[in-house]
C-alpha cells in the first residue's frame, strides 16, 4: 500500500496554511518528528497552499464543480508548488488546487485538517487512486463546550445581566433551567455525540435525527429519521445543527422548520452556514417565534458589515471559531499519525469520505 516503490521515499506534503497552526514552533516540530518516526522512508516536504476564505466557502458549496468561474479565483501555483505536488504521495491539507489528481500523479491519500470537505471534493477527490479522509470528531469536545456555553448564556439571561452591570443597575434577571428540557440534534456524528453527552450530564433529554434510526446512538434518548425533522423540532426546547454540508442539507432550517419549533426555543448552528435560510431565521427571531439563536457559521464568510444578521434580535454571532485553536492541530496530528500508521499497514483509514454522500 505505502509507496509506489518499496525502496522509494514516502513523500508527505504539509500543505495547510501555516498561520492556522498557532501553537509554538516546537509543537509542530515535535509532531513532524513523530510522523517521521513511523517509517524511515518518510520524507516530509513543506508545500503550503492557501485559498481566500471566500473561495474556500464557495468551493465548499454543493454544485461547486459545475461553476467554472471559480477556477479563475484560485491562486496561481508556483513552480515550487508544482514540483512538490508532482512528488507527494500523502498530503495534509485544508485546500487543494483544482485538478489535483493530474497535478499530483503519485498522490494516494489526502488527510483534511477540517471536518468539512466540500472544497476538496471540488478539487476532484476522492478518485479510484486517491483516498480522502476528514478530521471529523477532532473538534468534537471544544465545539460541544461552545454550544453548551451559548445555550446556558441564553437560558441564564447572561446578556441581561451584562447589560445591567454596564448600566450600574442592581436589577435581578433570573434565568431558567436546562435540566429536564429537551435538546434536538441535527447531525449526531463526532460533534453531535459530544454535545449529546454533555447535554445529558446537565439532565437534558436528547433527541436526534439520523438515517439509520434502527441503530442506537450514544447519549441519545430518541432517534428520528431526517424525513421526520419537523416532528422532532416540535418537541425540543433547543435545537443544534452539527451536520455536514451536502446537497440534501442546504436550506434545511427554513421558515417551515422554524415554524415547527416550540415558541421561544433556542437554535444553534455549528455545522455549515448553508444549512440555514438566514432571512427565515431573522424573521423567526423578529417575530418572537424563536427566543434566541447562535450562529458560528454563516452562508457568506466573512460576514459583510451590512448584513442584517448583525442586528437580528437575540442572535449570538461568532466568526467560525467554536473550536479550540491551540488544541486543534495537536488533535489533527494525532489523527494523522493514527491514519498514517494504518496506511503503512494497509489497513482501513478513519473518516474515509464517501464521494456519493459527500461526507
Amino acid at each position: 500500500m505505502a509507496g509506489l516503490n518499496p525502496a522509494a521515499p514516502i513523500v508527505v506534503g504539509i500543505m495547510y496554511p501555516p498561520a492556522w497552526d498557532i501553537r509554538p514552533a516546537q509543537a509542530l516540530a515535535a509532531d513532524l518528528d513523530a510522523v517521521r518516526a513511523l517509517d524511515p522512508r518518510i520524507e516530509i516536504v513543506d508545500c503550503r497552499y492557501l485559498e481566500p476564505e471566500e473561495l474556500r466557502t464557495a468551493r465548499g458549496r454543493p454544485g461547486a464543480t459545475g461553476r467554472p468561474e471559480l477556477r479563475s479565483l484560485a491562486p496561481e501555483l508556483t513552480a515550487e508548488q508544482r514540483a512538490v505536488l508532482a512528488r507527494v504521495e500523502i498530503a495534509l491539507v485544508t485546500d487543494l488546487p483544482f485538478d489535483v489528481a493530474a497535478l499530483a500523479p503519485n498522490l494516494r491519500w489526502v488527510q483534511s485538517c477540517a471536518a468539512g470537505n466540500g472544497q476538496l471534493l471540488s478539487a476532484g477527490l476522492p478518485t479510484e487512486r486517491i483516498r480522502l479522509t476528514s478530521a471529523a470528531g477532532v473538534n468534537g469536545a471544544p465545539i460541544a463546550e461552545f454550544v453548551l456555553a451559548r445555550l446556558l448564556a441564553f437560558v441564564k439571561r447572561h446578556r441581561d445581566l451584562d447589560a445591567a452591570q454596564r448600566a450600574r443597575r442592581w436589577q435581578p434577571a433570573f434565568g431558567g433551567l436546562v435540566q429536564g428540557r429537551t435538546l434536538g440534534l441535527i447531525g449526531v456524528g463526532g460533534i453531535g455525540t459530544q454535545i449529546a453527552r454533555r447535554a445529558q450530564a446537565f439532565g437534558m433529554r436528547v433527541h436526534a435525527t439520523r438515517r439509520r434510526v434502527e441503530l442506537p446512538a450514544e447519549h441519545v434518548d430518541r432517534l428520528y429519521h431526517p424525513d421526520d425533522l419537523h416532528e422532532m423540532l416540535a418537541g425540543c426546547d433547543a435545537v443544534v445543527s452539527a451536520a455536514p454540508e451536502t446537497a440534501d442539507t442546504v436550506g434545511t432550517m427554513n421558515a417551515g422548520a422554524f415554524a415547527a419549533m416550540r415558541e421561544g426555543a433556542f437554535y444553534c448552528n455549528v455545522g455549515r452556514g448553508s444549512f440555514v435560510v438566514e432571512p427565515d431565521l431573522i424573521a423567526a427571531l423578529r417575530g418572537g417565534r424563536l427566543g434566541g439563536a447562535a450562529l458560528d457559521v454563516v452562508a457568506t464568510e466573512p460576514l459583510p458589515a451590512d448584513d442584517p444578521l448583525w442586528t437580528a434580535p437575540n442572535l449570538y454571532l461568532s466568526a467560525h471559531c467554536s473550536s479550540a485553536a491551540l488544541e486543534h492541530f495537536t488533535e489533527v496530528f494525532r489523527l494523522f499519525r493514527d491514519n498514517l500508521g494504518r496506511y503503512l499497514a494497509g489497513e482501513e483509514l478513519r473518516n474515509t469520505i464517501d464521494p456519493a454522500a459527500g461526507c
